[in-house]
């Protein structure tokens, strides 16, 4: 990296390999421009390549950039060479017209430089006089050109003086304005472009460093937008623009804390939050007000679909809860099955076919109450099932299991070792080598503990278990001969 300093004069000097012993002697004349300028520090640096790389391209630059004199020395071998021409000369011409870098072309010898680019710039030795064309005026032309160049580095010098200059008014001004910002926040917006314009002017070795110039520059930055979003949130809130608030809060605190954002943002937060809840909750509740409208007005088909409507809208925090939504649903379902077989059972009522009439409304009921006429169903096939029911001994295995006498379909598959007939819904099974009871469809009832078992008759039965004999009832509770609990054991062991 190059530096461009403020105690430094940077010589770069640029020359082609066929010119060497050139440079070599031009080199030993310019050591003088040392002597000449015992207060800065003068770095020559020498460039000299013929096939220049893309990379070679950028390190050029970055070299002229950072020269405070750039000497281009003019052969007939280098002017028309890369090194030269095209890129480099037009970033060497933009440098000299921005005034950031003095280029001087040198000339060593007759090279038709006034038909290139060159020639908007001021040559060495004076007039263009090629140093080596004569013998005997190259060294009056040597020490005419330590001496032109001497001056050229006071001037540069002089303009560093005045940059640094620049740069302490600058900052000097800025640091006035930039003082007690906090009691006076509007200064701040003056003393921005006062320290971007320091930053220009700021070179290495400037007090404060750069680091610190940027640190402030960003801070302005920094409380003036926070200035901008704070008011602009406080406007939108007073005009109940509640949503432009919002972001304005949130820019303002990005930037930095702030007690009264952090207020106004809470509170902006919990409005749009409410609104967002009012806006989307508002299908829900229009659907559920027209549903209880209805349900009051006994039209259950139109109130069940207002409130399946509803669902559709149901959120979690929602009120009325799903669990009363559904219940209400199954409540005009039931009414509207109930109010269409009244009308159909009265009509075929006025047309005098009476058990159509009865058979509608048992629908009716039934339709209403499937749930419960389903478990009827079912206790009424487990019913006409204990009828029919017959323990038998499978050939095969010798295992029992019990069949449907009417229609003579296995029940229960024959896996017990022994069986009794039913008695009160009960048949005592033996598994392994102990007893227990099992209901019609196969489901333990009394667990497998009992050494021997008897019938159930009258709600009780005789046990044996462990050289005892007892009573317990369809529970398996422990009861006396007269069927009353002794004690209650789920587990009789």
């Amino acid at each position: 990296m190059y530096i461009k300093a403020t105690y430094t004069l940077n010589i770069f000097i640029a020359y082609h390999p066929d010119d060497r012993s050139k440079f070599e002697e031009l080199y030993q004349h310019l050591k003088e421009l040392d002597e000449q300028n015992e207060t800065y520090q003068v770095n020559k640096i020498w460039y000299s390549k013929t096939k220049l790389e893309s990379s070679d391209y950028e390190q050029l630059a970055e070299m002229m950039e950072a020269a405070d004199l750039l000497l281009l020395l003019l052969s007939e071998a280098s002017i028309l060479s890369p090194l030269f021409s095209g890129r480099n000369l037009k970033t060497a011409l933009a440098l000299h017209r921005k005034e950031k870098t003095l280029v001087v072309p040198i000339i060593l010898n007759t090279c038709w430089w006034e038909d290139t680019a060159y020639r908007e710039l001021a040559v060495l030795p004076r007039a263009g006089l090629p140093i080596y064309d004569s013998e005997n005026v190259k060294n009056e032309l040597f020490d005419q050109l330590v001496q032109d160049l001497n001056q050229k580095l006071l001037k540069v010098r002089q303009q560093k003086f005045d940059l640094e200059d620049t740069f302490k008014d600058l900052l000097q001004e800025a640091d006035a304005l930039f003082a007690n910002w906090e009691q006076q926040p509007e200064r701040l917006r003056s003393a921005l472009p006062l320290y971007k314009d320091a930053l220009e002017h700021w070179r290495e070795g400037f007090v404060p460093h750069r680091e610190l110039l940027e640190a402030k520059i960003d801070r302005c930055h920094r409380e003036i937008d926070f200035r901008h979003y704070a008011r602009a949130a406080r406007e939108a809130w007073q005009q109940k623009r509640y949503q432009d608030a919002y972001f304005n809060c949130k820019d303002a605190l990005q930037l930095r804390k702030d007690a009264e954002m952090e207020g106004l943002f809470k509170q902006v937060n919990q409005l749009l939050q409410a609104e967002e809840l009012a806006i989307k909750k508002a299908p829900f509740d229009k659907h559920i007000k027209a549903a209880q409208s209805l349900f009051l007005e006994l039209q259950w088909g139109k109130a069940k679909e207002e409130f399946r409507k509803a669902l559709d809208f149901y959120e979690e925090d929602f009120k009325p809860s799903k669990a009363v939504i559904l219940h209400k649903i199954e409540i005009c379902r039931r009414e509207a099955i109930w109010q269409e077989s009244e009308q159909l059972a009265e009509q075929s009522y006025e047309a005098q076919r009476y058990a159509e009439s009865v058979e509608l409304l048992l629908s009716g009921v039934r339709e209403m109450h499937a749930d419960a006429f389903e478990k009827i169903d079912r206790m009424l096939n487990l019913v006409k099932l204990l009828e029919n029911v017959s323990r038998f001994q499978d050939a095969k295995s010798k295992r029992w299991g019990f069949y449907n006498k009417k229609d003579e379909t296995v029940i229960i598959a024959p896996k017990y070792l022994a069986a009794y007939d039913f008695s009160e819904n009960l048949a005592a099974v033996k598994k392994w080598d102990k007893w227990g009871f099992i209901d019609v469809e196969g489901n333990e009832v009394i667990p497998f503990v009992y050494d021997f078992v008897g019938h159930f008759r009258n709600g009780r039965t005789e046990v044996w278990q462990a050289k005892e004999n007892f009573f317990i009832n369809h529970l398996g509770e422990r009861v006396d001969e007269s069927g009353k609990q002794l004690l209650r054991t789920k587990d009789p062991i």
